[in-house]
């Protein structure tokens, strides 16, 4: 059976599945004597002979395993995935083990790059209709780090080539730049592109350590028309952290808050936009779905200079009228659970918890 790899699971570490062959059943019947005996032996707590009808049971599941095994090589399977052992009584004179699985061909895994080793949220952009990098990937294979974008494509272009360079930034605020790095792409016109990994000069144990990163795009290479980027880049005022938060709620390309002037608005892609206009000139979205309408900020201010979470709550129902319905549920619920847990810790304990979820939820959201 060495020859056949087994395991309970869906995969084989090491390994990648070529092909799903069939899913195989195997049943061994056990003569009603062989049941008899083992019973027996079970019931007998002063028997000499468990240690041999113990021997006898797992010879009868190894007979039963190697017969299986041996059908899924007849089907041309070298490995058995979510492999199952289960028991049945097919009458009350003889029982069954009962063998399960999927048959497949299983090859040695060509290469051991990690996907996704950290993935950081780019914290600048320029504030114009063009391919914008939003994400940077970190890979490592081996002592090798490897690093790819992600890019918005506001143009709806075929891009077939960006030239950057990108500033990571770690946990302990030193800086690392890499500079000149080319990628080429060569997929359908898309709205996201994602480039090829491309080896980067960088020590594999720090990659983990990277907590922001910056990337300024130098040319792109756009319906075999190179373009120079010229714009200065604009760093948005959330963190990486705080930013990638942000995306997953409004959107890949969202940048920073929405902002609201005299003279004009920035939208949360970062491009600026006329007061009369209903829509943003870049990205499309509308200014009324830009977030909330009233000065939350003041409220957020205010907050911080009462001690407990039931005065906390006092500030915000003068708030709650220009609150959507939907967020005031969850929102009353916050502030509901920290007057709670303030009852049981005492009044104040969660105070700045309360305030930064508050914050995170009117920021972020």
């Amino acid at each position: 059976m060495k020859d056949v790899l087994i395991t309970t699971g869906s995969s084989v570490d090491g390994y990648d599945i070529a092909e799903y062959i069939d899913f195989v059943t195997y049943q061994a019947p056990f003569s009603s004597n062989f049941v008899q005996e083992l019973a027996a032996n079970i019931t007998d707590s002063v028997g000499g002979d468990g240690n041999s009808l113990s021997d006898k049971f797992e010879e009868a599941i190894a007979d039963a395993k190697s017969n299986f095994v041996a059908m899924v090589k007849e089907k041309g399977g070298n490995a058995i995935i979510n492999m199952s052992i289960s028991y049945s009584n097919l009458s009350g004179s003889v029982a069954a083990v009962m063998l399960s699985g999927t048959a497949v061909k299983i090859e040695k895994t060509k290469g051991t790059m990690r996907e996704h080793v950290n993935d950081l949220a780019v914290c600048n952009y320029i504030a114009r209709k063009i391919v914008r990098p939003i994400e940077v990937d970190l890979h490592i294979d081996g002592a090798q780090v490897f690093m790819s974008l992600k890019l918005h494509n506001y143009e709806m272009a075929k891009i077939t080539a960006v030239k950057v360079d990108v500033e990571l930034e770690d946990i302990y605020g030193d800086k690392t730049v890499l500079e000149n790095i080319d990628y080429t792409m060569n997929q359908d016109i898309n709205i996201l592109i994602e480039t090829a990994k491309v080896p980067v000069d960088m020590d594999a144990r720090k990659v983990g350590l990277q907590v922001g990163a910056k990337v300024y795009l130098k040319k792109y290479v756009k319906d075999m028309r190179v373009w120079d980027i010229t714009d200065q880049s604009i760093d948005s005022t959330l963190t990486s952290e705080e930013l990638g938060i942000f995306k997953k709620n409004r959107g890949a390309d969202a940048v920073d808050k929405y902002r609201k002037t005299d003279t004009y608005w920035r939208c949360i892609c970062g491009a600026i936009n006329l007061p009369g206009d209903k829509q943003c000139s870049m990205c499309n979205r509308e200014e009324k779905d830009m977030g909330y309408t009233f000065d939350y900020e003041t409220m957020l201010r205010t907050m911080e200079s009462v001690e407990t979470a039931e005065e906390i709550k006092d500030i915000f129902m003068q708030y709650i009228p220009h609150i959507d319905s939907g967020s005031r549920v969850e929102l009353l619920e916050i502030l509901q659970s920290s007057i709670n847990m303030e009852k049981q810790y005492g009044a104040g304990t969660k105070k700045y918890s309360l305030i930064d979820k508050l914050k995170r939820k009117f920021e972020l959201s």
